[in-house]
């Protein structure tokens, strides 16, 4: 038979296989070598299966058959990596920061979104509150659904993280990841450079110590008592409880320095909710200006002038969403963390 018709056959073939091949080998060395050993073999194959050792239209096409489908060869390949539930455990790490970047943009942007509308919508603080949770709740749902569909598609197709970056940053990666090897620093696998510690243990104790003592003030009031209204005084002392715990634990975690990331992870945790425990307490002081200490002369308590309602009210609510972007950095940085236990 003519060697052309063959080829044809052969050719045909390989044209399936290449369609039916995931897309991160595509346009690859490794893509091409592929097709070239497939080819080898089945010209191998088909001799062997000739009476004669030369190949022939049926030989080839047993040949062919007994490589098997476009489709069976593709899935070999697209079994690349270690499963780990529906997504690779290669694919992992990529996943849980892109999830963890996300739900930190939605809660910023929700929380962002309800106070601006509690002012311009001069809506209830019950209805802020309700919104803040639905649009976590449904937007956080929303985000993790659609990010974990992609991701348990891309580890079907056998897809690394590294397949998203190009030659040259892949060849960077290789020399950051023997550089930081050499240096016996960790290394992130992720972005593939050495990381830098994740806390200046000095400057947390220093800071753990400031706001422990500012806390101790506000708890214990050292002053005269007839400066301040009761109601102020009561807020502040739970003020003072908070900050005294935000303290200790910014102490605790300079004390352990760059060691026990789970430790540090959870400790996080508890700095996240003594923060939003302050949220409650600054819009009882925004909505109740009667009651903030304001000075007319020596010693003489009196509350808010009404003329400084609204700017009072503006500069509780910056505190308010400064409190709200320090807990979204203390979640990042659990996420970060989360590079030390590679």
């Amino acid at each position: 038979m003519n060697e052309q018709v063959l080829d044809d056959i052969v050719n045909e073939y390989l044209k399936k296989v290449k369609k039916a091949l995931p897309d991160w080998l595509k346009d690859k060395k490794e893509h091409k070598e592929i097709l070239a050993d497939l080819s080898e073999h089945i010209w191998q194959k088909a001799k062997e299966l000739s009476e004669t050792n030369q190949a022939n239209e049926m030989s080839v096409q047993k040949a062919i058959s007994f490589m098997g489908s476009p489709q069976a060869i593709a899935k070999e390949y697209k079994r690349r990596g270690e499963p780990k539930v529906f997504i690779t455990k290669e694919m992992w790490p990529l996943y849980t920061r892109v999830l963890g970047i996300v739900f930190v943009v939605i809660i910023a942007l929700t929380v962002f979104g309800s106070v601006v509308s509690y002012f311009t919508e001069i809506t209830s603080l019950e209805t802020m509150i309700a919104s803040i949770v639905e649009g976590i709740q449904v937007g956080i749902l929303t985000a993790f659904a659609i990010i974990t569909i992609i991701f348990a598609a891309l580890s079907m197709e056998g897809y690394f993280p590294e397949d998203f970056k190009s030659k040259k940053e892949q060849r960077m990666k290789k020399e950051l990841v023997k550089k930081a090897a050499a240096e016996g620093l960790p290394y992130s696998e992720v972005e593939g450079k050495p990381i830098k510690p994740f806390i200046k243990p000095v400057g947390e104790i220093i800071g753990g110590c400031i706001g422990l003592i500012f806390g101790i003030i506000f708890l214990l009031q050292p002053f005269d008592p007839n400066i301040l209204i009761p109601d102020f005084s009561i807020l502040l002392r739970f003020f003072g409880a908070i900050i005294t715990i935000q303290g200790s634990l910014d102490i605790s975690r300079g004390i352990i320095g760059n060691h026990k990331p789970t430790t540090h992870q959870v400790i996080h945790g508890f700095t996240i909710a003594a923060k939003l425990a302050v949220i409650p307490l600054l819009i009882i002081l925004m909505n109740r200006p009667e009651i903030f200490p304001w000075f007319s002369t020596p010693w003489i308590q009196v509350g808010i002038p009404v003329e400084f309602y609204e700017p009072y009210r503006v500069i509780m609510t910056v505190i308010i969403v400064i409190v709200c972007l320090t807990t979204i950095e203390d979640i990042y940085k659990i996420i970060k963390i989360e590079k030390y236990k590679i």
